[in-house]
């Protein structure tokens, strides 16, 4: 079946537009300069919507601006959403999609699973009802709507490489992970992306553990240069399970058998020495913490108050003294010249209030501090 669409030799490229793209570095188009002057112009127009929006060819436009090229051959697509338009704006030709980074991919990819998702979920509920599911996306000639056609162009290039099956459940989230891979790296590279979106979705966690936090995204920074995914996603993933068996084993609110365990655990899984096996062993280890914490839910409430009547204070005060130690110096780490110049008035206002709540809380704690040690003084005296 060919796809809806038609051809148009000669489109204005000061009338397309670019639109929204995942992609953040077109690279270096001075090869593809040189091919386009070498062959007279393009061997594959590049793909648009009827609206003038580009869906393919983001790369090949710019080379062509390059070239000071006034027109160009475009494929106008129609029979697709604008989503899906979106989308497949980044499906392009093959030296294309190796340009992409590893976070532009786990982007792309992300949005191509959702529409997938919608897509089969859509087709189940039409079948579930007697219609046919694709009624609604052919056009007059009978020409297929489907994502995998409407994206293929001459030649197939700008297209995805595969459809969700018709008979594909909406849950069946392993098939249309692996199919939005394929679709976005030319191969089952599901495993790969999954890594980098849970990674985004630690370094984004505000409830996360700060120093995680920013070994997140010093990963996701680094994985963007050279590519490699699986040991900077490890790394960060034993840093985030390690760190829940510590605060389980320093947590006075936990149950007693909760911390003793949390504490054992630790040291075996710590004694691990390849990355995957410390993962495993932490990993397990909080699965045998969430039981223990069932059990101790079933029996009564235990916690800290079963051990020391202080222990929570100290606990607490523990905690603040760990945050601000990950942070101190900060005011030799940034320049306040910069700052002050710079500083959007959200930025401002976050930093004068974070200020002017640290002078108060130190205030109220000198009080308390100085009562204190008056109190212990008059004990002695007496």
């Amino acid at each position: 079946m060919s796809r809806s669409g038609y051809l148009v030799l000669e489109h204005s490229i000061d009338e397309i537009e670019l639109g929204f793209s995942f992609r953040r570095d077109l690279g270096d188009l001075d090869e593809l300069v040189e091919s386009i002057r070498r062959t007279g112009g393009l061997l594959v127009p590049i793909s648009i919507t009827p609206q003038n929006v580009l869906i393919a060819g983001e790369r090949r436009l710019a080379a062509l601006r390059i070239l000071e090229y006034r027109v160009v051959p475009v494929w106008v697509v129609t029979g697709i959403s604008d989503r899906l338009a979106t989308v497949l704006a980044i499906k392009d030709e093959h030296a294309l999609q190796k340009m992409l980074t590893p976070v532009e991919q786990a982007e792309l990819y992300t949005e191509y699973k959702d529409i997938l998702a919608e897509d089969n979920a859509r087709k189940q509920r039409a079948t579930r009802f007697g219609a046919r599911p694709d009624t609604d996306t052919q056009d007059p000639e009978g020409a297929s709507a489907d994502p995998g056609e409407a994206a293929a162009g001459p030649g197939g290039d700008g297209g995805v490489e595969s459809t969700p099956p018709h008979s594909e459940a909406a849950g069946a989230s392993g098939k249309t992970r692996v199919q939005a891979a394929k679709a976005v790296t030319g191969r089952d590279s599901h495993s790969m992306l999954d890594q980098v979106v849970e990674l985004q979705q630690i370094a984004a966690t505000e409830t996360e553990d700060p120093e995680i936090r920013q070994e997140a995204a010093e990963a996701l920074i680094e994985l963007n240069t050279d590519g490699k995914v699986n040991g900077r996603y490890l790394r960060v993933k034993i840093l985030q399970a390690l760190a829940a068996l510590r605060r389980a084993a320093d947590d006075p609110a936990e149950p007693e058998p909760v911390r003793q365990a949390a504490s054992a655990e630790l040291q075996v899984a710590q004694t691990q020495e390849a990355p995957k096996d410390m993962l495993r062993e932490a990993t397990r280890a909080l699965t045998h913490l969430a039981q223990l914490r069932q059990q101790a839910t079933a029996a009564g409430p235990t916690g800290w108050t079963d051990a020391d009547p202080l222990l929570r204070q100290k606990h607490q005060n523990r905690r603040l003294v760990d945050l601000l130690r990950r942070e101190h110096g900060w005011w030799d780490r940034f320049d306040a010249d910069d700052f002050g110049r710079y500083a959007d008035p959200d930025q401002w206002e976050l930093v004068a209030s974070y200020a002017a709540g640290t002078s108060r809380f130190l205030e109220a704690a000198t009080v308390a501090r100085d009562t204190g040690l008056q109190d212990g003084d008059d004990a002695d005296v007496q």
